[in-house]
């Protein structure tokens, strides 16, 4: 199911990435709407980060084996999902590429919906008293924070802390990719294919 996921967001990100590479604002980037968009995907980044963070601290090494249902877990049903959905805003806004934030929430959306439906199924079969339950009181991506709870100590796994360390320094590159690319363009090194309003 993980594979399957994965592969479908690789070959989505396709168009992603050539926006990435070729389309850019006609703003400057010294203005003051740049300023603002970048500073909102920081943002997003930074919320997005400290979400999958969390989740992947909660989940990490405990996947089918056992139904986690505490910390971000017990307020939503696929936290993981919802900070991936954050920084792919926060992605789209730190490029100050407004096409790029549609096409990459257009490829996150349905990507993740599927996925979650799929982890539902499997979740349902594996848990077949347990789930249920936890399904009716906790919502899929939406959170409904009055039904947090989480233990007072927590057993991470060493896989889980790689993950999350992982995806931190991966997060934390992109304003730097960012940047680069600002300069590869300024300088006629990457062209640029299309500006938009």
């Amino acid at each position: 199911m993980r594979k399957l996921r994965i592969l479908l967001l690789r070959l989505c990100l396709v168009p992603v990435v050539f926006l990435v590479m070729f389309v850019r604002p006609s703003v400057p980037t010294d203005s003051g709407v740049s300023f603002i968009l970048e500073s909102t995907g920081y943002v997003f980044l930074l919320a997005g980060l400290a979400i999958r963070m969390w989740s992947i601290l909660y989940v990490g090494g405990r996947k089918s084996r056992e139904l986690v249902t505490e910390g971000p877990y017990s307020i939503c049903r696929n936290p993981l999902y919802v900070g991936t959905f954050f920084l792919a805003i926060g992605a789209g806004l730190c490029f100050e590429n407004l096409p790029l934030l549609a096409a990459t929430v257009a490829v996150i959306l349905p990507v993740h919906l599927v996925a979650a439906k799929m982890e539902e199924h499997h979740l349902q079969a594996t848990f077949p008293v347990k789930y249920p339950q936890y399904r009716r009181r906790v919502p899929r991506f939406w959170p409904r924070f009055h039904n947090y709870r989480s233990q007072k100590t927590l057993v991470i796994s060493v896989h889980a802390i790689r993950r999350a360390t992982v995806d931190a320094v991966c997060v934390l590159l992109i304003p730097l990719v960012e940047d680069f690319l600002e300069i590869l363009h300024q300088y006629g090194v990457v062209p640029v294919l299309w500006r938009f309003p």
